[in-house]
């Protein structure tokens, strides 16, 4: 036992020594890298995600995230070379000045840990061994990355069906809301990216499988990184990040198919050297699996919570549906349904009694979206208490700051009558169900046989 574990102990070691020296510029260029990509993103993503994973707190993982990001440095880095102030605060995006201005300051300040690291290290003929390490964590960080998108997807949660995104002006749209409804208005399409991504990152999860899903995440994040920069999506450094992470881990795979289709031999590739005895390499491997199950738990866990609290599976309004508003009246005198007729609220009033909308839109529990005359929409908290019959349309969601008390009644499933107090005065409602299948969009199927396009 001994003497077969010392043999395969100095087979190791000879295939350490087999390496052959790399250039200096290599080594430089390796340092760098791993300064930059192993420990300043793809290990900073991987210690939130562990943070996340166990139950920390938002509001911890935020203080750990603005210290690996470099503050204070990065703050006088804005202040003083690009002139911006940055803001910590979290904003749903990921291209902020602070994100901007802290992937500047690691970039410049790896340059001087990677030449001292060069200096100290010099001697060293190769880094075999520790570039394995930094594929494993540019492979965690990936996995991990994938599987927290995909399955936003694969339970569609990411971009989630709205009523509202039915009879707003296309030309209102942002490339971004453009992007997003295309894709919730086919749920189908949107479950397929998903089951994409979560394919490579499962597959990202074993090392003998890895080469495949770093190849499959190569196309996905490549899709993902083109929309987010031709449609304005802020996840540019993320995706570009991400994308950069599986073509560094997909490049030997590339390069081994392309070999063997011009017809080169091509070795089996041998397990990477990140720990010296098969042991080692067996508790690593099993180590990566655990980890690997327990963010696809966690993720998957996450994406249920999210589907059915916002995504396509959440709870509908008890009024669910977009109501034409038919008749408006305002202490018995009607407004008329004029496009330009647009009253000043009073002062401290989002909306004033006299207000003519368009549609009330009803989707989620918690929220009305009204449409105006010219088309705009505005939205607003709501509580609809479906025993009382009385929806409360206020400022804030904690329902302190009333805007309307409306008492309501459905003569007819498509009938509505709103009658109760706005801004303190009398207001009377009448409007009627939009039926959603006048919207093609939603009433057109699916064809395998179309005499023409259908482009109306």
């Amino acid at each position: 036992m001994v003497v077969r574990l010392a043999v395969e102990a100095g087979a190791t070691t000879a295939v350490e020594l087999a390496e052959p020296s790399w250039s200096p510029w290599r080594r430089m260029m390796f340092r760098y890298a791993f300064v930059v990509l192993g420990v300043g993103m793809a290990g900073v993503w991987v210690l939130h995600m562990l943070l996340r994973s166990v139950g920390v707190s938002q509001q911890a993982v935020m203080g750990v995230a603005k210290w690996t990001a470099l503050h204070p440095l990065t703050d006088q880095v804005g202040e003083h070379v690009f002139g911006v102030h940055v803001d910590w605060s979290l904003t749903g995006s990921g291209d902020t000045a602070a994100n901007w201005a802290s992937m500047f300051t690691l970039l410049v300040v790896a340059v001087p840990i990677a030449v001292m690291w060069s200096v100290l290290d010099r001697r060293r003929p190769h880094y075999a061994r520790l570039y394995a390490w930094f594929r494993l964590v540019l492979r965690l960080a990936l996995m991990s990355a994938l599987l927290l998108y995909g399955v936003t997807k694969l339970l569609p949660s990411q971009m989630a069906f709205a009523l509202d995104r039915l009879v707003e002006p296309f030309g209102d749209l942002s490339p971004m809301a453009v992007l997003w409804s295309q894709t919730a208005s086919s749920e189908p399409y949107e479950i397929a990216l998903g089951a994409a991504e979560v394919t490579a990152g499962v597959l990202l999860i074993l090392p003998f499988t890895a080469g495949l899903g770093a190849v499959l995440a190569v196309v996905v994040t490549l899709q993902v990184f083109l929309l987010n920069l031709t449609f304005d999506v802020p996840v540019k450094i993320l995706s570009g990040q991400l994308l950069v992470y599986a073509t560094v881990l997909a490049a030997p795979e590339i390069v081994r198919v392309v070999r063997a289709l011009t017809g080169h031999a091509v070795p089996m590739r041998g397990p990477e050297a990140l720990v010296p005895s098969p042991r080692g390499r067996r508790i690593l491997v099993a180590a990566q699996v655990m980890m690997g199950m327990w963010v696809l738990f966690t993720t998957l866990t996450e994406g249920h919570d999210a589907w059915r609290t916002y995504g396509n599976g959440r709870p509908h309004s008890a009024l669910y549906g977009i109501w034409d508003v038919t008749e408006y009246t305002v202490a018995g005198q009607e407004v008329p349904a004029l496009v330009d007729f647009r009253p000043t609220p009073p002062q401290g009033q989002l909306i004033g009694p006299a207000d003519r909308f368009r549609r009330l839109i009803f989707d989620v529990p918690q929220g009305v979206t009204a449409q105006r005359m010219d088309d705009s929409l505005v939205s607003f908290p709501v509580e609809i208490d479906a025993d009382l019959h009385t929806v409360t349309i206020t400022k804030d969601l904690s329902h302190q700051w009333k805007l309307a008390v409306l008492n309501y009644d459905q003569p007819q499933a498509d009938q509505l009558v709103l009658d109760g107090q706005l801004a303190g005065r009398p207001v009377r409602l009448r409007l009627t169900r939009v039926d959603l299948d006048r919207f093609r969009g939603i009433s057109r199927g699916f064809h395998w046989v179309q005499p023409v396009p259908y482009l109306r």
